[in-house]
């Protein structure tokens, strides 16, 4: 396979979930929709790193059906959601609709966006969940430089890749390396009925992913421009990712004797410098 391929793949498995992620225990887009206050649970986390960010222009790359895109316009930005499924972005374009939200959404995959949009923005966000749909970490980090304008704010959340690692298919209590940390040529295939969110089946089930190190994406980005000025570690997730994982509230975690032994996410903020 090539990456045409693999992107072929991952496309008609973001298409398939829409319909899952917009049924009726998916996203709730209805409750999203009819309260002006309500914040999807990763833009609430997030908001504390971004600050205010009223009266900003804020791009959203990978945007999927925009929940998230749509809570930074609820907190005050002029946003643009940027993806490459057509069906989701025609629910994040009826989404805006019902919210009666100005927003931009366009249709681009990630390494093809410096040919789709040409202007510069004061935040760049990713949301969580985003690289390790894609091949090269260094292309993506210039493609965020490309959408950040001089002394504008890049922020991303993401799966730690030392979790990525693990072997996710453990009956015991053991946490192991199992695959790749570093960024690799060949991806990680799965094949997997069901998505992250709602209780439908997938009919296009195969997915190729990439691990990306911690210092790939670092140097990724200083390469590109970027000041890094916050890295921190997290011990939680938004989605059940190990069997030994617990739920605490709307998060999961690992249990209280593993719970400092690996770290599962991280957030990262940086300023474009050049």
């Amino acid at each position: 396979m090539n990456l045409d391929d693999y992107r072929s793949d991952n496309l008609a498995n973001w298409n398939d979930r829409v319909r899952v992620h917009t049924g009726p225990d998916g996203y709730d887009l209805d409750g999203f929709a009819s309260d002006p206050e309500r914040l999807s649970d990763v833009v609430a986390f997030d908001r504390t790193y971004l600050g205010d960010v009223a009266g900003l222009t804020l791009v959203h790359p990978q945007c999927h059906i925009g929940t998230d895109t749509l809570s930074w316009a609820k907190l005050g930005a002029t946003v643009t959601g940027i993806d490459f499924s057509p069906p989701a972005l025609e629910t994040a374009r009826d989404l805006a609709h019902r919210l009666d939200i100005d927003a931009t959404f366009i249709e681009s995959e990630l390494y093809a966006i410096p040919h789709a949009v040409t202007e510069e923005f004061d935040v760049v966000y990713t949301g969580v969940g985003a690289i390790n749909w894609l091949p090269d970490i260094v292309g993506w980090a210039e493609v965020m430089a490309h959408l950040t304008k001089p002394g504008g704010r890049f922020y991303m959340r993401e799966g730690h890749p030392v979790l990525l690692a693990l072997d996710y298919e453990r009956g015991d209590d053991l946490l192991v390396i199992s695959e790749p940390y570093f960024e690799t040529e060949i991806p990680g295939t799965w094949d997997e009925p069901q998505s992250y969110a709602g209780s439908g089946t997938l009919e296009h089930t195969i997915t190729h992913e990439w691990n990306h190190g911690l210092g790939e994406v670092i140097n990724a980005l200083i390469t590109a421009g970027f000041r890094i000025e916050l890295v921190e570690e997290h011990r939680f997730l938004e989605w059940l990712a190990l069997p030994q994982m617990i739920r605490t509230g709307d998060r999961y975690e690992l249990p209280p004797h593993l719970r400092d032994h690996v770290p599962l996410m991280y957030s990262l903020l940086a300023t474009r410098t050049v």
